[in-house]
């Protein structure tokens, strides 16, 4: 008697602990028959669908769907049920008391009689609702990512890159087999990005700028790149992605815009706007133990043709000036055109004053030979006037007047020469 009653409360026990576990676990645990009708369904059902367990008792899993999903998934239960095959991870869409679609993952075993016969199903239903929608905004950003015209990757902080979408193989030339060659990474993570870009966004979560990626042919691409690091919930870098966008045509429009303020259209020489800048540039450098000379040119005569055979062949004219000039220049020195026809020259480097007399002899001797201009062979000389810094002064100001000067002595001396 004492053994039975022990039996009895142990079983009791048994079957109230796996009730508790029935009704506390986060899945919806049920039972249906053959027919799929529900004989049983833990309390998790009011959580994931709105309604009470008695509620569903006599319904079906198809009563509480779409009747086009419930069309999807009716075959299958049937053939699962036919063959006594487990159901696993199956995904389904159910419709929440108010009216919400509930991704639900099913899964279940047959229930076998004495006979061998399917006599129905027990099993368990996970809302995966969060997960799905997951899994879908990632495929949405992946789509994105693939579809993108710019170059994105991902790549670790050893600069080791393990995803390219199909823009940047583009732009690399390669495929996906041999994307992640160290040469490949090196043509785009520049010492620019390792010593900058890398170290700021670990540090900030971001960086930006602007670099340029190395095109197999070896044509190189301006960029505006971004690096983002991406960590996990203790701070550690997981991995870092980059996007880099095209910035061709923007570099191309910011010359243009350059070129027009700073370059004479005419000539294509550099005009007052960049002889201000180059000034800048010289006087930010240099001590005043340096010398450099400025050069104030005017063609002699230039009026006089401009006035008798026309505009159009005074333009060509000073188009010739420009060139010869050029040549009569090394890359470090500067030449511009001031206005009208006069040019102005900075000679950089200087260690005495003759090797400037010996360049202004250089440029007048360059222009005694007649330049030929739509079948006129026209003599234009030049008049040179020259000033030192920092001997004849420190500021541009005061060295293009004292140049100016000297060149109109000698314009009154009978031009074709130089002065100091």
């Amino acid at each position: 008697m004492e053994e039975n009653i022990q039996n009895g409360t142990g079983s009791q026990n048994d079957e109230e602990r796996f009730r508790m576990l029935v009704e506390h676990v986060s899945d919806w645990i049920w039972e249906v028959d053959a027919n799929g009708i529900y004989t049983y369904a833990s309390p998790r059902i009011y959580d994931i669908l709105g309604y009470l367990p008695s509620e569903v008792l006599g319904k079906t899993p198809f009563d509480l769907m779409e009747q086009e999903e419930a069309k999807r998934i009716a075959p299958i239960f049937e053939y699962h049920v036919a063959n006594k095959l487990p159901i696993k991870s199956l995904e389904n869409i159910n419709l929440h008391r108010d009216g919400q679609e509930v991704i639900l993952e099913t899964s279940g075993s047959p229930i076998i009689d004495a006979e061998g016969k399917c006599v129905g199903y027990r099993g368990m239903d996970r809302d995966i609702t969060e997960r799905k929608m997951i899994e879908r905004r990632q495929q949405q950003l992946l789509e994105i990512i693939e579809a993108s015209p710019d170059f994105i990757a991902t790549f670790n902080i050893t600069s080791s890159s393990f995803y390219y979408n199909p823009a940047a193989r583009k732009v690399l030339g390669i495929n996906e087999q041999a994307a992640f060659s160290e040469a490949v990474t090196e043509r785009w993570i520049t010492d620019l990005i390792k010593n900058e870009g890398i170290p700021i966004a670990i540090k900030n979560g971001h960086w930006k700028g602007e670099t340029e990626i190395l095109k197999e042919d070896g044509t190189r691409i301006p960029v505006s790149q971004m690096i983002v690091a991406h960590k996990s919930k203790n701070g550690a870098v997981e991995f870092l992605s980059t996007i880099a966008h095209d910035i061709t045509e923007r570099k191309e429009l910011e010359k243009v815009i350059y070129d027009q303020a700073h370059y004479d259209s005419l000539t294509n020489l550099p005009n007052r706007r960049l002889l201000e800048k180059r000034w800048s540039q010289l006087t930010n450098t240099l001590q005043t133990s340096n010398k450099f000379a400025v050069l104030f040119m005017d063609l002699d005569n230039f009026k006089h043709i401009n006035d008798t055979l026309g505009h159009e062949v005074g333009d060509q004219l000073l188009k010739i000036a420009a060139a010869q000039l050029k040549v009569c220049v090394t890359e470090s020195d500067f030449v511009c055109r001031y206005g009208g026809d006069e040019f102005i020259l900075i000679l950089e480097n200087i260690q005495n004053d003759s090797e400037v007399k010996e360049k202004a002899e250089e440029i007048v001797e360059s222009f005694q030979s007649p330049f030929q201009v739509d079948g006129h062979s026209l003599k234009v000389t030049g008049s040179i006037g020259i000033s030192i810094f920092p001997d004849d002064g420190i500021d541009l100001t005061t060295l293009l007047k004292k140049a100016d000067n000297a060149m109109y002595h000698i314009k009154r001396k009978g031009k074709n020469n130089f002065l100091r």
